[in-house]
């Protein structure tokens, strides 16, 4: 079962001290005297110790040592009657039934539940390489831009972003309030969409003083709309980001309501507004399938699994490589191919011994090329053993279509599946 108490292992809702508190007889001027904490160029303080763990899993080097407000590559503007374009994918997440606590529990009660959930959120968020651009009330909003030139990794790191956040709800956050006894219904709901480079304005709103450097966009918008509409711990993404991955409907669903006792589909965000030739948009809308999409994900957990697979990024086949990709993590340009090795280790008498590699393709692309097959497809290979316990297999393949595509990796002996298949997804496109 996947788990994700190893990374988020730290996280507790002990009750703060009263001795933590400010006595309500403190006079204004006793706390206008304390000295102010000055700014600190150093690498904030966590709490948990969250993005350290996460970023290994995922293939990212060092940490992401952004602070809150603005954003880095536009922090420049501030002070300047200047605009400037530039992609991003916003992600807005609120805290649900948190005002309901406030009236049964204790303030002080409210404050830690809400706060200690804001607090894995940023963590979370700079573990994928995401910026917190502001934190209101029980809501963080959040503008994800990588490396500023990959608008597509930027919304992977955004999604899986979001699929940890509510995975983490599910797993830690509520059984730990339960075991507390706070019994509420508390979750989270998330939005997320792309705004591509023209579509999207950076500037600095007020005068200098009472300031912010941040995003104009429709999509920005939209982000906003997503999550008020989406259902407790799930994820709600637009159009635009799901056609630039080109996701498919085995990790995305249409959001559904009932009315007058019948089940219908939400389409389209709400309200669907007219446009300047006074038609509707029609912007489509969809929620994340968390329970398929977080098992593509890597986690603590993979370690246990009976085969081990990796993958090397290559420019062709046989080539020398130390690129290592890790599932789900980033796109793979179509200039580059991808070796997958599985390592397994098999005990009693087994004989001649084949890992089947099974390919399934997704998205347009690879429909307008070869039809309802996808271009799909399988190799059996002849596992290499030194000792007779601890074998290996390889297989390469080209990266041709834009999409999250699957390998899924079994284990054959003399014809019998003796290893049941694992998958190891792969999403594949130009990063810009």
């Amino acid at each position: 079962m996947p788990s994700l108490k190893e990374i988020y292992t730290d996280i507790n809702f002990k009750k703060i001290e009263e001795s933590a508190l400010f006595s309500s007889n403190i006079h204004d001027n006793q706390l206008s005297s304390e000295p102010k904490m000055q700014k600190s160029e150093s690498y904030p303080v966590r709490d948990f110790g969250i993005q350290q763990k996460i970023r290994v899993l995922f293939g990212k080097a060092g940490v992401n040592r952004s602070a809150i407000g603005g954003h880095p590559h536009f922090d420049y503007l501030a002070g300047m009657e200047k605009l400037k374009e530039g992609f991003t994918v916003s992600l807005f997440m609120d805290i649900k039934g948190s005002t309901k606590l406030g009236i049964v529990y204790p303030i002080n009660d409210v404050f830690r539940i809400k706060n200690t959930i804001i607090k894995c959120a940023i963590e979370t968020i700079l573990a994928f390489d995401g910026h917190v651009h502001r934190i209101m009330g029980d809501a963080v909003l959040a503008f994800f831009r990588s490396d500023g030139v990959s608008a597509r990794n930027s919304s992977i790191d955004a999604i899986n972003c979001g699929a940890y956040l509510v995975q983490l709800m599910k797993e830690v956050v509520i059984p730990e309030l339960k075991s507390h006894g706070l019994d509420e219904d508390v979750g989270i709901r998330i939005g997320i969409d792309y705004g591509p480079e023209k579509e999207v304005l950076w500037g600095m709103y007020g005068y200098s003083g009472a300031s912010e450097v941040t995003a104009t966009s429709f999509h920005v918008d939209v982000a906003a709309k997503l999550q008020q509409a989406a259902p407790r711990n799930r994820v709600m993404l637009g159009n635009s980001i799901k056609e630039l991955l080109d996701l498919h409907e085995d990790i995305i669903e249409n959001r559904f309501f009932i009315e007058n006792g019948e089940k219908n589909i939400a389409e389209f965000i709400s309200p669907n507004y007219l446009d300047s030739s006074g038609r509707k948009i029609n912007y489509k809308q969809f929620v994340l399938r968390q329970k398929n999409y977080f098992n593509l994900l890597p986690k603590p957990s993979d370690a246990n699994n009976k085969i081990k697979l990796t993958s090397t990024l290559k420019s062709k086949a046989g080539t020398p490589s130390t690129e290592e990709y890790h599932r789900c993590s980033r796109v793979i340009p179509r200039s580059k191919g991808i070796e997958f090795k599985a390592s397994f280790s098999l005990t009693g008498n087994h004989q001649n011994i084949q890992v089947k590699f099974r390919v399934e393709n997704h998205g347009k692309q690879a429909f307008e090329k070869n039809g309802d097959s996808y271009g799909n497809h399988e190799n059996l290979v002849e596992a290499f053993t030194t000792d007779g316990i601890n074998y290996t297999a390889k297989n390469w393949e080209d990266t041709s279509y834009i999409g999250l595509h699957y390998m899924y990796v079994s284990v054959y002996s003399e014809g019998d599946l003796v290893v049941p298949e694992s998958c190891f997804a792969v999403y594949v496109g130009d990063p810009t």
